[in-house]
């Protein structure tokens, strides 16, 4: 019986976690020494209540890590964030010190240790430590240069390949079969094929496909085929300017950055205009059918069902009139409506701050959702990338003519670059945004 009951009460404890962990730990420290727990089964019971605490931004989650032996990479993670959270510097230099030297060197740690240098009075170690990080084509590389006022770097070192191996590579039998499949429409079947005649290729085989796919204009299999050679510096491939012309005309109707909106793109779709995800999203911005069903209505236009978000120019307009709601529904703050965009407003309004503000990189980093989380550090390193995209190729507020994928970029007028500061301001308490609430119910789905 004894058995029994304490199963009985481990599981009960589970599940209160998941929906009130600082109750839930009241009620396990207050009654599992009537149970004779196994050793381990003290410590998962432990790790649930100290993640879930943190993930509920429990001010004394940073505490509930001390309990446990950290043997996990997850656990090691939410106690830094745990830290961050109460803005507790010592403790956080304390959790990265504690990490394995593999993962303290990963960029993220390093941010935030310069961090925490920077806030226990360490300034020239903090200095040294951004800089070292400023060089770095990515989120924190971005933070890190803001902070030592350094220019954004691109890192931009194209692929050479000859001309005669793409046109070698173009003749063969399945680049063939691909690209004829692509011309009638078969758009999936093309993929397949793509992917199977590629399937043993090495290194180098894989950069001439890649090319050939970039030059079709074929840019999410360009994008892909080339993440399998970890080469990642090749940013005419990985970052592409397609559908320039309808991305112009959206930011310029909503008074939006256009990188912004390439940025999402890349992040959503990759440039699919047939992406499609396990959630029911749906083109080029990943858009639920019943978010564009509600923009329809809000627009006055006809919604003709599912297929039509398939369109690309119907895609991008309805994903910039509902990313510009966000924005207005949160102050203007895009680290808030990336986050919603991803996760939905409804969500991310229970994730805002209940008094006083945060700094936008401690927010973002104690998102509870690994994918959110990791969505908007994605989309907001990759509008600095194209904004540096479109300027060294003339394009900032506008383009050349055209409509479809195969616009080139062309003059444009300049307007004020973007900084990670622009793009990520502290984050107001949810009092701040009670007068937007009455705002749109649909939610878009993950990408």
């Amino acid at each position: 019986a004894d058995a029994l009951h304490a199963r009985m009460f481990r599981h009960a404890i589970a599940r209160l976690a998941s929906a009130d962990a600082a109750r839930a730990a009241q009620w396990w420290d207050r009654h599992h020494a009537r149970y004779d727990f196994a050793k381990d089964t003290l410590a998962a019971v432990e790790r649930k209540l100290a993640l879930s605490m943190a993930t509920q931004r429990e001010a004394d989650a940073w505490r509930r890590f001390d309990r446990l032996p950290l043997s996990d990479r997850r656990s090691r993670e939410w106690r830094v964030r745990a830290a961050l959270q109460t803005q507790n510097w010592p403790a956080v230099m304390q959790a990265i010190e504690a990490m394995d030297a593999e993962q303290r060197n990963e960029d993220v740690w390093r941010y935030w240790l310069a961090r925490a240098c920077l806030e226990t009075g360490q300034a020239e170690r903090a200095e040294r430590l951004f800089d070292d990080l400023a060089g770095q084509r990515s989120y924190y590389g971005y933070l890190a240069a803001d902070r030592v006022k350094r220019m954004y770097q691109l890192a931009d070192q194209p692929l050479q390949v000859t001309p005669s191996a793409i046109e070698a590579m173009k003749k063969r039998k399945p680049f063939r079969v691909a690209f004829e499949l692509r011309v009638l429409d078969r758009i999936d079947e093309a993929k397949l094929q793509w992917w199977h005649a590629v399937r043993h290729f090495d290194k180098q085989q894989l950069v001439v496909a890649a090319k050939l796919a970039q030059q079709w204009q074929w840019n999410e299999i360009a994008i892909f085929t080339i993440a399998k050679t970890g080469l990642w510096d090749d940013i005419e491939m990985r970052f592409p300017l397609a559908y320039a012309e309808n991305v112009r005309q959206n930011a310029e109707k909503h008074q939006l950055n256009p990188s912004i909106l390439f940025g999402l793109i890349r992040r959503e779709s990759a440039f699919n205009a047939r992406a499609s995800s396990p959630a029911g999203a749906r083109g080029l911005m990943q858009i639920m059918p019943r978010t564009g069903r509600h923009i329809a209505h809000q627009l006055k236009q006809p919604w003709r069902g599912t297929q039509s978000l398939y369109d690309p120019v119907k895609n991008l307009a309805y994903g910039s009139y509902y990313y510009r709601q966000l924005l207005g529904e949160f102050g203007g703050n895009h680290a808030i409506a990336l986050a919603a965009y991803n996760a939905g407003p409804r969500r991310v309004r229970q994730w805002l701050p209940q008094d006083g503000s945060v700094p936008a990189d401690i927010w973002i980093e104690t998102i509870p959702f690994r994918e959110t989380r990791d969505y908007v550090k994605a989309v907001l390193a990759y509008t600095l990338i194209y904004q540096q995209r479109m300027a060294s190729n003339g394009l900032f507020n506008g383009v050349a003519s055209g409509t479809g994928q195969d616009d080139q970029p062309g003059r444009a007028a300049s307007s004020p670059a973007l900084t990670m500061a622009d793009l990520a301001m502290d984050i107001l308490p949810l009092s701040a945004f009670t007068a937007r609430a009455e705002t749109a119910g649909a939610e878009a789905g993950p990408p």
